[in-house]
């Protein structure tokens, strides 16, 4: 899936700030509570943990919670005999269930500087795709109705690709290929508002993504 979503990269450079993260993440999901977890959430959340100052006793109870998380899924991994549909069911159950031991996890002045964290994040990602945005305009030399249609073919976009990720009717290879339509539908639109020129740079510029803007 995440190769997928290299053929978003070049069209949010231009885009900037056009479309921020449409739902801000729970305070648990600063723990790195992303998909079925991992070292790269564990790594984040013994980082948090710091910053957080964490007591003994927290730093036991993540612990606790981590190692209770990671063999519950586990656990449903080794089931085959559950549809897809129940699979989901449960996974998500399993992820409430580990968001909720986290938010209760902090005190109130723990909370309230996740919060701050959030705030400041999104401000500085926000600051730095106005920046890629202005670079890659100057790069491109976009007019600002190029800049601007970019901008709304970002917009639209990210909208039909988080609809896509929400919709629980979809199995994950339907979603795959659903995504995989809307980025060819998405290049070929891109075609649409820059020139062949603009299209080969651009192409030239992303080379290192084997992401082929110009067929």
């Amino acid at each position: 899936m995440k190769k997928l979503f290299i053929g978003m990269i070049a069209l949010a450079l231009c885009a900037g700030a056009a479309q921020a993260q449409q739902d801000s993440p729970k305070p648990a999901d600063h723990f790195g509570h992303r998909g079925h977890g991992g070292s790269e959430g564990h790594g984040r959340e013994q980082m948090l943990s710091k910053k957080l100052n964490f007591s003994d006793q927290q730093k036991q109870q993540l612990k606790d919670i981590n190692t209770q998380y990671h063999n519950q899924l586990a656990e449903l991994k080794k089931n085959e005999d559950i549809t897809v549909r129940e699979y989901k069911s449960r996974m998500a159950a399993i992820q409430k269930d580990h968001r909720q031991q986290m938010q209760n996890l902090l005190t109130p002045e723990q909370k309230a500087q996740v919060e701050k964290m959030k705030t400041e994040r999104k401000e500085m990602a926000q600051v730095n795709a106005k920046a890629r945005a202005e670079k890659m305009k100057i790069k491109l030399g976009l007019s600002d109705q190029q800049a601007q249609q970019l901008k709304e073919l970002h917009s639209s976009t990210a909208a039909k690709m988080k609809q896509i990720h929400s919709d629980q009717s979809l199995s994950p290879d339907q979603k795959k290929e659903q995504i995989k339509s809307l980025v060819q539908d998405q290049k070929q639109q891109l075609k649409t508002v820059l020139t062949p020129e603009q299209l080969k740079q651009l192409d030239e510029m992303h080379h290192g993504h084997q992401r082929n803007w110009t067929k």
